[in-house]
């Protein structure tokens, strides 16, 4: 078994997640047809709201992992960082509608204690794991630096997620509004990171056509 951990670990990151991204695809299907299902039978627009927001971050994230795989040329590199930028702009607005949703028709969602610490557990460590992922990209070329940021960008919501269910158990009040603000507050940092993936990518594409290094 240790044999094979340290085979994986030993896999250059480029093809992980080429691996990773075959992976994801077929996840993240059945993840959304899983969430809207379940959205809309206990009328949850925020699993809703996730299911979209999730698709539109695994549809980047596929991307990069088939650009990995196929792309040699730095310009397609550059086209694809700022697609993934705009694709993550525009789904933050997705998701931050949930936000807007619970503020006009606000809902409180309840869990069992045993539940909810799951819940916040397994959002705590995917946030966490994002976070070693991005500050590894430093010196990466630029697809695996947009698979880690759109990857952070998928974790970002595991904050609501994980406050959310903190709150069910340890409240009574009703913290829905409390909930919609901090989804909106997330929302705005996850469009906060599709607009620097498009600047960036952007400037380095201008590297590229013109050899202006300083843009950089």
């Amino acid at each position: 078994m240790m044999r094979l951990i340290h085979a994986f670990r030993s896999i250059p990151e480029r093809n992980k997640i080429i691996v990773y991204g075959r992976l994801n695809m077929i996840k993240g299907l059945f993840y959304f047809i899983f969430k809207i299902v379940v959205g809309i039978v206990f009328n949850s627009s925020l699993l809703i709201a996730m299911a979209l927001y999730n698709l539109c971050i695994d549809l980047v994230k596929v991307n990069c992992s088939r650009g990995l795989k196929k792309n040699t040329d730095d310009l397609k590199d550059c086209n694809s960082y700022i697609t993934g930028g705009i694709v993550i702009a525009v789904s933050s607005i997705c998701y931050a509608s949930y936000a807007v949703i619970q503020l006009f028709n606000p809902s409180n969602t309840k869990y069992h204690m045993i539940v909810g610490i799951i819940i916040a557990l397994f959002a705590t460590y995917s946030i966490v794991m994002s976070i070693i992922g991005v500050v590894k990209t430093r010196g990466k070329t630029m697809l695996i630096k947009e698979y880690r940021l759109a990857n952070f960008a998928g974790a970002f919501t595991n904050i609501v997620l994980a406050q959310i269910a903190i709150l069910s158990f340890t409240t009574e009040a009703n913290m829905a509004s409390y909930n919609a603000l901090v989804s909106g507050i997330v929302g705005v940092f996850i469009f906060a990171i599709g607009i620097y993936l498009i600047v960036h990518g952007i400037l380095m594409k201008r590297v590229y056509t013109t050899g202006i290094t300083n843009a950089k």
